[in-house]
C-alpha cells in the first residue's frame, strides 16, 4: 500500500481492468517511474484496491522507454520489428523476454534510442 504522506505524487486506488500502461498514460508518467516508485506492488497482478504511488509527471527524458502492452497474436519477431528494436536491447529492459514467455497483456518497456 502507498503511504499517502510519503508519496511525493499522487496515490492512486487500483480499480477494475486498470492496467499500468493505461495509468502511466493517463498521468502523463512512465510505466518504469511507477514501477520504481511501487516495489513493492506486484504490477503483473494489480487487485482492485492496491495503491500505487504515482510521481508527478515530469519531462520527457532522451533514450527513456515506451512501454507496449503484448497483445493476442503477437509473437517476439514482429515486435521487434514493428518497433525496430533488437533482441538485446529489448531483453535488457525486459526480463520477460528473456524467457521466451509473452503472455497478453505483459508490459515491455520499448528503448526509444535509435
Amino acid at each position: 500500500m502507498a503511504e499517502r504522506g510519503n508519496c511525493n505524487g499522487t496515490v492512486y486506488v487500483i480499480k477494475e481492468k486498470d492496467t499500468l500502461y493505461q495509468i502511466a498514460k493517463q498521468y502523463n508518467v512512465s510505466v518504469r517511474e511507477i514501477m520504481r516508485k511501487n516495489p513493492y506492488v506486484n504490477i503483473y497482478n494489480l487487485q482492485i484496491g492496491d495503491e500505487l504511488c504515482i510521481p508527478s509527471a515530469g519531462p520527457v527524458i532522451s533514450g527513456a522507454f515506451e512501454p507496449y502492452v503484448v497483445k493476442k497474436g503477437d509473437t517476439l519477431m514482429n515486435i521487434m520489428k514493428n518497433k525496430n528494436v533488437s533482441f538485446e536491447k529489448l531483453a535488457k529492459s525486459n526480463k520477460s523476454v528473456r524467457e521466451l514467455t509473452l503472455p497478453v497483456g505483459t508490459v515491455l518497456l520499448i528503448d526509444k534510442e535509435k
